[in-house]
């Protein structure tokens, strides 16, 4: 019975310490990653997305009259209400458990 204890001791000591040492090793490879660098990168993606659909739709017979007046707020308030309402609920979920 003993033996088992301490097994099982053993076996959990040496997984938690493994975990710990797992988890130091990835925050400090995270800590050289340069996340400033990605950010201006996805920006710049994004700009260049967001000037693609401007030009298609000011460029297009049907849309032309109407884009910067209807099409274009609309497509903005969606992305804005999506997409950042969906980046503050990651966050706020990741933040949970603080």
């Amino acid at each position: 019975m003993i033996e088992t204890l301490i097994g099982w001791g053993v076996n959990y000591g040496l997984q938690a310490a493994a975990g710990t040492i797992g988890a130091a090793i990835l925050a400090w490879i995270l800590s050289k990653i340069p996340f400033d660098k990605f950010a201006k990168w996805s920006e710049s993606i994004g700009k260049k997305q967001g000037l693609a659909v401007t030009k298609f739709f000011n460029n297009w017979k049907p849309t032309k009259a109407v884009y910067e007046k209807v099409i274009e707020p609309v497509i903005i308030d969606f992305v804005h209400a999506v997409c950042f309402a969906w980046v503050k609920g990651f966050i706020d979920g990741l933040k949970s458990d603080n």
